[in-house]
């Protein structure tokens, strides 16, 4: 870790991550049981099979991620990550930011499919499982090619997280870096692409016959919950990916203030993800309006 680059005023606090680690498995695990609960409402459809997978996997990754970061703070930075526990460390983190970029991507595709084949879409009822198998072997296989040799670990400030070394001017680290961040800037493009493809299908397409009524109000409400999704996603893990590609091949200089930052709003990514759940599912948005259309009803009457 080296000090000499953190410039400004970073907060070091014990409460982000506190709130982060607390938020995060209590809204994933929050998610995963409001979905088990509502299986018979949604079947495990593929679409439903990959939100359970993305709380899994943030969820999860949050869940054995944090405590030796937590650990770190609330012994006051005098707790050091031992070599095996940061390599640990920087396997997990790029997983979970990664995987969780994938899967959303492949909800984009899934919604992609149902929108334009829909014939094809009432297909293989197994293929969410095997996207997700497909993601995170694929996610493990791309975050631990530093410590197969292709880079190194790196301790980042302020030692409170390991990550591949993305600042290093060592070839193996800068192509390691390369294939890491433009997957992960990959995804993001294609799922907001894919995205948008399918909301101006819907918009385009858009007739007043009872068929066509019928199957867009059974795709808004996955529709509306997917855009949040991307725009957070979106938000939030961009800036890492391009922190990445942009110090490996130097079309920035290295802040490790920032780096931090930038991992911080990556990581927010996991723990939003199951509250906009939570609050965009179908239910709680027939709900919100039902209760809007009564109080306006007591406020026409009044």
């Amino acid at each position: 870790m080296n000090d000499s680059n953190v410039s400004g005023m970073v907060w070091e606090s014990a409460v982000p991550p506190s709130l982060q680690f607390a938020f995060g498995v209590t809204g994933n695990i929050t998610a995963l049981l409001i979905l088990v609960c509502s299986s018979t409402t949604h079947k495990w459809q593929t679409f439903y099979k990959l939100v359970a997978g993305l709380a899994l996997t943030d969820g999860g990754g949050i869940l054995l991620m944090y405590p030796p970061i937590l650990a770190r703070y609330a012994t006051d930075f005098t707790f050091h990550f031992p070599e095996n526990l940061c390599a640990y460390n920087s396997f997990l983190t790029p997983f979970t930011i990664l995987s969780s970029a994938l899967i959303v991507c492949a909800m984009s595709i899934d919604r992609f499919m149902a929108v334009y084949f829909p014939f094809y879409y009432r297909g293989d009822r197994k293929r969410a499982v095997f996207a997700l198998l497909f993601i995170w072997t694929g996610g493990a296989l791309i975050s631990s090619l530093h410590l197969m040799g292709l880079g190194s670990v790196y301790y980042f400030y302020p030692g409170s997280w390991c990550f591949l070394n993305f600042v290093s001017d060592d070839t193996f680290d800068r192509v390691n870096a390369s294939i890491y961040s433009g997957l992960g800037l990959l995804a993001l493009f294609v799922t907001v692409f894919l995205n948008i493809s399918v909301i101006a299908a819907l918009v385009k397409g858009f007739n007043h016959t009872e068929g066509h009524l019928r199957r867009v109000k059974k795709d808004v409400y996955n529709i509306v919950f997917l855009s949040a999704i991307v725009l957070v996603s979106g938000l939030c893990l961009t800036p890492l990916m391009w922190r990445i590609c942009s110090i490996a091949w130097k079309l920035s200089s290295e802040n490790q203030g920032t780096e931090l930052l930038v991992l911080r709003l990556a990581v927010t990514n996991s723990i939003v993800d199951p509250w906009i759940y939570i609050l965009l599912r179908k239910e709680t948005v027939k709900y919100l309006h039902k209760k809007l259309v009564q109080c306006k009803y007591c406020v026409d009457q009044n």
